[in-house]
């Protein structure tokens, strides 16, 4: 098929980006160690004067946020037990494990866009932050009953009622052009894989985001609460996303599968706005959104050939592809404002 010519055929062109990667944080290192130690106080508090003297606030929380992705087990063991099931379960044989796709999707969504925007958004809608606004703008909001339910109660409503909402924004997201263009992006991966999940435009992420904490903030949860409930999340909603020939067998019934989701994420007509559910499939399955074609695997993508794909497995060719795919609504807004009309991407 035509996406196999951007598969991985010459990982060598990634592999020779590496050594310069790794002089660059070599010389970074080294220059960080000659300032820490020349510290009077030794290497160990110099290398915490360096940390606070040179990197403001807001940069320590990021570093700290992408050590603490990088360093969760429980992703790490996704994405083994993922793998190994691709290898053995795929959906589309021909895709390579370590496809063009998977490689634009961890490092320019996962690292670059995390990085530059995932983050920052992440510390200004905050929960602490969130619930700060919710108490002065939405207490009214507040069922007192409900705030003291012991914790483990609310925790399971929260991530409920959370999973309705999403199913409810999703909806949405799809339905109104200006949301839909952002959330294309998203849509447009033809090799889907376990890191396709956090291939979200980040104002398609500023969309979702409050409506998904607003449970949390009316139940008033405990903020050590909060990571577990976005742990269970992430898990499960980037181990959908993978190249798996799986629908859980009987627990399709109930909750989100790689098969009906990958059905979502169809460029077929026929299965245009269908199966928007997160976690459970239940919404879809009361409000009439869910189609059952179990055991389709279809194409996956956005039929707009103007969309800028990645092409390159080259450091150069996955920026270039993740600043055009920035761009791409925006691009699209301008033309709905000097033409008068919208020209969607169907998917």
């Amino acid at each position: 098929m035509a996406n196999d010519t951007r598969s991985l055929s010459n990982p060598l062109q990634v592999g020779l980006a590496l050594p310069v990667l790794a002089l660059v944080g070599l010389l970074v290192g080294g220059w960080v160690v000659n300032e820490a130690c020349n510290a009077e106080a030794g290497c160990i508090e110099g290398a915490r004067e360096v940390w606070r003297g040179y990197l403001p606030e807001w940069t320590r929380k990021a570093l700290r946020g992408i050590a603490g992705l990088f360093t969760n087990p429980w992703l790490w063991v996704l994405i083994v037990t993922v793998g190994i099931a691709e290898r053995f379960r795929p959906a589309r044989d021909q895709q390579r494990m370590f496809s063009n796709g998977l490689l634009h999707d961890a490092l320019a969504w996962v690292v670059l866009d995390k990085l530059a925007f995932g983050l920052l958004i992440g510390m200004v809608f905050s929960y602490s932050a969130g619930l700060a606004l919710y108490r002065e703008y939405l207490s009214f909001l507040t069922i007192d009953a409900l705030v003291e339910l012991p914790t483990l109660t609310k925790g399971i409503i929260a991530f409920v009622v959370a999973d309705f909402l999403s199913w409810l924004h999703h909806w949405i997201r799809h339905k109104v052009p200006a949301f839909w263009i952002f959330h294309a992006v998203h849509h447009s991966q033809t090799e889907m894989n376990i890191f396709t999940d956090d291939r979200i435009h980040p104002f398609d992420r500023v969309i979702a985001m409050p409506i998904s904490m607003l449970p949390m903030l009316i139940l008033q949860l405990d903020v050590g609460v909060i990571p577990w409930i976005l742990i269970a999340q992430m898990l499960y909603t980037h181990a959908y996303h993978g190249n798996l020939r799986t629908d859980y067998g009987p627990l399709r019934w109930v909750f989100v599968t790689p098969q009906s989701h990958r059905v979502h994420h169809s460029m077929a007509p026929e299965d245009a706005d269908v199966n928007f559910g997160v976690i459970f499939c239940l919404w879809d399955r009361l409000f009439g959104t869910h189609k059952d074609a179990f055991g389709a695997y279809p194409q996956t993508g956005v039929a707009d050939p103007g969309f800028p794909m990645e092409e390159r497995a080259t450091v150069g060719g996955i920026v270039a592809a993740y600043t055009k795919q920035f761009l791409y609504p925006f691009v699209q807004i301008w033309r709905r404002l000097t033409t008068g009309r919208w020209e969607l991407p169907a998917g």
